[in-house]
């Protein structure tokens, strides 16, 4: 499918705004999990209100409720993780207890197992992430078998990267949210899924940071790199996975990072990206501006979302800035 025409694809949108409890209970069954809630009095101000948009990669959720309530779910069959911007939260699940959450906190409920929520007058941001998606990260990066990966606990492991998956969540939901939203392009949504699955992985206690395999990378001869960078090259304009490139290279994914390290000093992925913005340059060169032609434009057709990264990137790797190359 060409990138361009994909740029239409606008995330599905979704809303309520009330205070009719069974009209709350069922929007949260269809758009989050089945649960059994108690509502407090409603009085004539109280208001329970989501806004939610979805991708086929990931999905995001505002929750604003000043309708005080607590729940039980059924369990999750995805990885759910939120940040409280405002009022209180109380989370319990089976592994971890009660525990009591303010302003700035975030958490990752845990898959499988119904969770306990206490919700007063609360504003959050929530990401709903396919577990398979974390699963095909762990397995890449860490030989971790499908299946066998899960969050240990419900908070983060440090306060830095507290800090770095909150600021994370805000920026993915509010992508999710614009209007119209850089997550309807296929690379940069796939760009955005990968990197919060890695900062899920490195954020949340789980079997990446306890079990690593003791096997070694392997050797990787020089005609399967040749069939990584050509497969590369040809599937430049969609998303693409470290275990796709390696598939078509004929070798293992921590075999072929470790063969991109040695060989051309980069990442697979990184390698992606500047295939791209060569791509990206290109564009702009033949590019022309009387007709409506713009760098956000073409940077975004090329999975890149955001334009000052996209500048910085462009004048590190070609020595100038892309308004220059699109006007020359």
């Amino acid at each position: 499918m060409p990138v361009n025409d994909a740029l239409d694809e606008a995330p599905e949108r979704s809303s309520i705004s009330s205070a009719v409890e069974e009209e709350i209970t069922e929007f949260m069954r269809r758009t989050f999990v089945g649960t059994r809630s108690r509502f407090a009095r409603a009085g004539e101000d109280t208001r329970f209100a989501v806004r939610s948009s979805q991708i086929p990669a990931f999905a995001g959720d505002r929750i604003r409720s000043t309708l005080d309530y607590t729940q039980t779910t059924d369990p999750f069959g995805y990885l759910l993780f939120f940040v409280v911007n405002a009022g209180q939260v109380a989370i319990t699940t089976p592994a971890e207890g009660r525990m009591e959450l303010t302003k700035g906190a975030v958490a990752a409920c845990p898959v499988g197992v119904p969770v306990g929520f206490a919700m007063h007058d609360i504003n959050l941001s929530v990401l709903r992430l396919p577990v398979q998606r974390l699963d095909q990260i762990a397995e890449d990066a860490f030989d971790i078998p499908p299946g066998q990966l899960h969050l240990d606990a419900v908070r983060p492991v440090s306060a830095p990267m507290h800090r770095y998956w909150r600021a994370l969540v805000q920026l993915a939901n509010g992508a999710l949210m614009d209007d119209p939203s850089p997550m309807a392009s296929p690379l940069i949504a796939d760009e955005m899924t990968r990197s919060l699955a890695i900062a899920a992985l490195h954020t949340f206690p789980n079997a990446t940071m306890t079990r690593l395999s003791s096997r070694g990378p392997g050797r990787v001869a020089s005609a399967a790199l040749r069939r990584a960078v050509a497969y590369i090259d040809a599937n430049a304009e969609r998303p693409m996975r470290l275990s796709e490139i390696a598939t078509a290279a004929g070798t293992g994914p921590r075999a072929l990072q470790y063969a991109f390290r040695t060989h051309y000093g980069t990442t697979p992925t990184a390698f992606v990206r500047r295939v791209r913005l060569e791509r990206a340059r290109r564009a702009l060169q033949t590019a022309d501006p009387t007709r409506g032609a713009t760098v956000r434009a073409i940077a975004a057709r090329w999975g890149f979302a955001e334009p000052d990264r996209f500048t910085a990137a462009y004048r590190e790797a070609f020595g100038e800035l892309p308004s220059h190359t699109l006007r020359s």
